[in-house]
């Protein structure tokens, strides 16, 4: 097994369109949302065709721009859905542990 470590912002060329499966869990909301499409469009870029994308983040209710993190509102998990990447399921789910924290999104695309 080998790993490999990149930025969203500058992929290897060879990586676009590489990989079968990519899961993006809580990057993009650690980054301010000046750059949130950009990285967005970093990981979409990942996945080969035929392939899935599973985003795991926060939800955030309307603007929360007092990050970080700066949690993803319905319109930005929906934005993951472009550049031939459609949304399978896109899920708000409770949390409850901690009492009062907000939900999280799951998101599955696959690459049509």
């Amino acid at each position: 097994m080998a790993y490999a470590v990149a930025d969203l912002l500058d992929l290897p060329p060879a990586w676009a369109g590489a990989f079968d499966l990519v899961v993006e869990i809580y990057t993009v909301q650690a980054v301010n949302r000046s750059v949130r499409g950009a990285l967005t469009a970093g990981v979409r870029s990942l996945v080969a065709p035929g392939g899935t994308l599973l985003v795991i983040q926060s939800v955030a209710h309307g603007d929360d721009d007092g990050g970080p993190p700066w949690l993803l509102t319905r319109a930005e998990i929906d934005a993951f859905a472009a550049d031939g990447l459609v949304a399978v399921s896109v899920d708000e789910l409770p949390v409850e542990d901690p009492p009062g924290r907000r939900g999280l999104w799951r998101a599955e695309l696959r690459r049509v």
